[in-house]
């Protein structure tokens, strides 16, 4: 089997998802995880933002910075330090629980998940098929995401915030069995082929923004969705079993996209995404009732995993040394981590509905700034034809 049929193959399409999905963190628990922070070790409602900002942050830097060396290093041995960090990082959060401590923990894990996320999509661009490529890589995040959500209440209440880092350090280490899926270098073919490329132009700069705003706004809510499900009377159990819920609901909205393809075009998901999400953030903060939390929740992380696949894509196909779809990846996490950063700043004592129209005023710029980007994009990727081959828009 040759290099690139490797890179094909249902195993090596299976270790990148499990690599990514450990490389996330806390990311998909940060609203039960963050009420723990505040109920078991009494740290203040603003730390929660502080801590997850500096973890996402951590991310994002390391994953941008990562992505731009993916062509010269060996990728295997990266992947494999990236993942021993992350489980030394994890470890030491389970017993360090200051707000100070904690915070450099989450750190060192945000570097070293930053580093493992370049890794998997500098491998995954190199894939033939993209979009599908990107939905199982998003399901498999969701499901796990799912996992997650769905037992954190009870780790939590038998096992304390401890229990929940020791379970990410246990899930890191079982990641490192598929680092040797992972290619060491880069193809020459590829190399050859994109060497007359441009990814780094005005097209590239608007898609790193959408990346950035559709993270941004559904962060700045999402953190706070624990503590504004039980501002409306819901039990931790029930706010738990909806969470879990809306992430098994992205995971659909994932693999619709990748069921679809591009038969809708580019344009119609990034606006049905994006107009959906802005108008289901207002009703989450201004509804007041379960079935409102229950519904909206689940519909933004439906629409969002929709939406997702395709700019991920988009990245892959401007660009096949995986470079800018790892600065999309880092563009996430800024956008992930200012959000819960910017949503300290309003929430105050529990102004959730101020939370609802920050995220839904990034929706609204993401809406704009989709139609000029979709337009440059048909342009570039006509243009460049052929040299990259990429599949049809």
């Amino acid at each position: 089997m040759n290099a690139l049929d490797a890179i094909n193959s249902k195993k090596s399409l299976a270790a990148i998802c499990l690599m990514m999905v450990i490389s996330l963190g806390t990311l998909q628990i940060q609203p039960i995880l963050g009420g723990a922070f505040i109920d078991q070790l009494g740290l203040p409602l603003n730390a929660i933002g502080a801590i997850f900002a500096a973890e996402l942050i951590a991310m994002a830097v390391a994953c941008g910075a990562c992505a731009m060396l993916m062509a010269s290093v060996d990728r295997r041995r990266f992947a494999l330090i990236a993942l021993l960090m992350l489980v030394l990082g994890n470890l030491a959060s389970a017993q360090l629980h200051s707000q100070g401590l904690l915070l450099i923990c989450r750190m060192i894990c945000g570097v070293s998940g930053g580093a493992v996320m370049a890794v998997v999509y500098a491998t995954a661009a190199l894939r033939t098929s993209k979009d599908s490529t990107f939905a199982v890589i998003n399901i498999g995040n969701l499901l796990w995401g799912m996992l997650l959500v769905s037992s954190m209440p009870l780790i939590l209440k038998s096992y304390g915030v401890a229990g929940a880092f020791y379970l990410l350090a246990i899930a890191s280490a079982l990641a490192i069995a598929g680092y040797w899926r992972v290619p060491r270098n880069y193809p020459e073919a590829h190399r050859a082929a994109s060497g007359s490329v441009r990814p780094f132009g005005l097209t590239s700069i608007l898609l790193l923004m959408l990346f950035a705003l559709l993270f941004f706004g559904h962060s700045a809510l999402w953190v706070y969705q624990e503590r504004i499900g039980k501002s409306i009377g819901l039990e931790p159990q029930q706010i738990g079993g909806i969470l879990g819920g809306s992430i098994l609901a992205g995971a659909l909205g994932a693999a619709l996209a990748g069921l679809i393809g591009r038969r809708l075009g580019l344009l119609v998901p990034q606006l049905l995404s994006f107009g959906t999400a802005l108008i289901a953030t207002l009703i989450m903060v201004y509804g007041d009732t379960p079935v409102a939390f229950a519904v909206t929740a689940c519909l933004i992380h439906a629409v969002w995993f929709f939406s997702l696949p395709y700019l991920l894509s988009m990245a892959a196909e401007l660009d096949s040394s995986g470079r800018l779809a790892g600065l999309g990846n880092a563009a996430i996490f800024v956008g992930q981590g200012l959000g819960p950063f910017g949503a300290a700043l309003v929430v105050g004592e529990g102004h959730f509905r101020a939370v609802g129209w920050l995220a839904a005023s990034a929706y609204l710029t993401a809406l704009v700034i989709s139609c000029l980007l979709v337009m440059r994009f048909r342009r570039d990727t006509k243009t460049c034809a052929g040299a990259l081959s990429p599949q049809s828009a």
